[in-house]
């Protein structure tokens, strides 16, 4: 089976080319654009209707018998008629950019989930939750409104400015050459503003993202701060981050009101300096008195045009500067490629590690140096040493987590990197050391991800797990809400909920870390019980602490600094006096 992304937006992205990109992100064809621009233009005319509309008033009050009351008549009907049909038409173009922009909001943020489950573990260590959260939730808000005002206001202006100057340069031309005097105004305010203005959004949505993965660390550790009476020294670090974004905030707003009253000033200057020109050429007699109104009205629509473009320019930089940020996930080169890879149809879990070796970036040594083992079909494999050995390492190779620096790890025979990996986890359930539950039931639970709910298949994993008893005891049995990461089980249930979640899908490799570690003595035999079930006729690796969990393994491997120290079962690791033997020593007399 060949898994494809359902999203190929992440591969097309391209955050160096923001106005390309976001086109891309509209997902819509030129005909789109086209129709909508029509029903724009459409919709619009009243705006560019009444200058003329006043322009003929004026005209007929002063030269009656030039200008025929008739005629006011028909552009008085014509301008009505314009005025009435905006309703329609300013909805109808609202819906299709709506859609339109909401589709490409959907589809961005279905985009970024699919590669946050693409990259790499490694990249999730080093980037905070938080952060990325920020990116998925304000980001793409960010990108949305700048695609509606670049629909509604951008539009606007480059459409009226257009209609402006071609209507000036068709009845005055001379005119025109004082409006293209404000193109160089408009370039130089922009390149005056434009460099620190897109230096000081970076920076406020740097702390931004900030604050968000502090926040999330915040109510993570609530409990934590609360336990130790540390709570206002908790929220007054999160207040020190709160000002820092605070003074960001402020640095930027009072950056583009200065931008926006430059503009502003600028323009309204140049509106007196406009109305003197054509007060000048009424009085030598090149136009009439209604004409100037009428490029009056012209040169404000172009004014007002371009301000409002100006004023849009910090909303502008926001969106771009929200597009480069999510660049950094949908670009982010650090993927696990399983795309034209073998996929796995089968898997009988025969696992060997051959002298595989492996370090971490910024880790001193190896953190796993030539691992030799080879583990046959439903052999049970027990992982022990002291912290550091290297135990969760060798785990997270296995999974495809980690890629080895050295050797290889053949899956029934062959090269893991030659593997699909997406298509072999579904043959692996992992119970981690730190179970991690959603806030729903404990039967969403117990089936996330799995698709195929057969009641029959639940009740025996169920059993399985030894959660009968307690499940029975509950009001509403699997469908009780556990809240927020279990919050409302203890470290044996959530556990037991974990190994089930873990056999609902039948592995054929199951693999626990450090499962019974933090339980106390009744919790942990209630969980061995659910593990000596779990474990029958399947390949399993168990990382353990306690060495009284693991005596029923086939085999220890006892790890000591990366390398494999002694292997062999319970009792022949205990006649040996080695290592292990020492460390049985040691919890004998805790």
């Amino acid at each position: 089976m060949s898994f494809k992304p359902h999203y190929p937006l992440e591969y097309h992205y391209q955050s160096r080319r923001p106005i390309r990109t976001l086109l891309y992100l509209m997902d819509r064809r030129w005909p789109f654009y086209l129709w909508a621009t029509i029903v724009y233009l459409i919709k619009q005319a009243p705006a560019w209707a009444l200058p003329f509309l006043l322009a003929r008033i004026i005209n007929t009050l002063a030269a009656p018998e030039k200008y025929p009351l008739t005629g006011l008549w028909i552009y008085g009907l014509v301008t009505v008629v314009l005025i009435a049909q905006n309703i329609p038409m300013h909805t109808y173009y609202v819906y299709m950019v709506s859609r339109a922009v909401r589709r490409m909001e959907f589809r961005l943020r279905a985009a970024l989930v699919t590669r946050l489950q693409q990259l790499s573990i490694a990249f999730h260590d080093r980037t905070e939750s938080g952060r990325l959260q920020a990116k998925v939730l304000r980001d793409v808000e960010q990108i949305q409104m700048l695609s509606m005002f670049l629909g509604e206001a951008g539009l606007s202006g480059i459409t009226t400015a257009v209609f402006a100057i071609i209507v000036t340069a068709v009845r005055q031309p001379m005119l025109l050459l004082y409006f293209v005097l404000m193109v160089p105004l408009c370039v130089t305010l922009l390149h005056f503003f434009r460099s620190n203005m897109q230096a000081r959004n970076l920076a406020f949505r740097s702390e931004i993202e900030s604050m968000s993965a502090q926040v999330s660390e915040m109510i993570t550790m609530i409990p934590v701060a609360r336990a130790h009476g540390v709570e206002m020294e908790a929220a007054e670090h999160m207040e020190e981050r709160f000002n820092a974004v605070n003074e960001r905030g402020v640095s930027l707003d009072w950056l583009n009101a200065v931008f926006g009253s430059c503009a502003w000033v600028t323009f309204q200057m140049s509106l007196v300096i406009g109305l003197g020109v054509m007060g000048w050429l009424c009085h030598r007699g090149q136009i009439s008195v209604g004409d100037i109104a009428l490029y009056q009205s012209m040169f404000s629509i172009i004014v007002n045009a371009v301000n409002m473009l100006l004023n849009a320019f910090p909303q502008i930089t926001k969106g771009m500067e929200s597009i480069r940020s999510i660049g950094e996930v949908l670009e982010c080169p650090d993927l696990e490629h399983n795309d034209s890879k073998m996929p796995v149809s089968c898997v009988s879990g025969h696992v060997v590690f051959e002298a595989v070796g492996f370090h971490y970036a910024n880790g001193r040594g190896h953190a796993v140096s030539d691992f030799n083992l080879d583990v046959k079909p439903g052999e049970c494999i027990a992982l022990v040493g002291p912290s550091g050995a290297g135990k969760s390492t060798v785990i997270n190779l296995l999974i495809g987590f980690r890629r080895p620096v050295s050797g290889r790890i053949l899956l029934d025979g062959v090269d893991m990197e030659t593997v699909d990996m997406r298509t072999f986890r579904r043959y692996i359930s992992v119970v981690p050391q730190e179970t991690m539950l959603a806030s729903g039931t404990i039967r969403d639970n117990i089936l996330y991800g799995f698709n195929d709910e057969h009641e029959d298949r639940l009740h025996k994993v169920v059993e399985m797990a030894n959660l009968q008893e307690f499940i029975s005891q509950l009001p509403d049995g699997l469908d009780t809400r556990i809240g927020e990461g279990g919050a409302t089980l203890s470290g044996g249930q959530k556990q037991r909920v974990a190994i089930a979640r873990a056999l609902i899908r039948d592995p054929r490799i199951l693999i626990l870390d450090e499962a019974t570690s933090a339980l106390d003595v009744v919790s942990e035999r209630q969980v061995q019980e659910a593990i000596d079930q779990a474990v029958q006729n399947r390949t399993t690796f168990i990382v353990a602490h306690r060495l009284s969990t693991i005596r029923r393994a086939d085999r220890i491997v006892v790890m000591k600094d990366g390398r494999i120290d002694e292997i062999g079962s319970y009792s022949e690791l205990i006649t040996r006096r080695g290592l292990f033997f020492e460390m049985q020593q040691l919890q004998t007399l805790e």
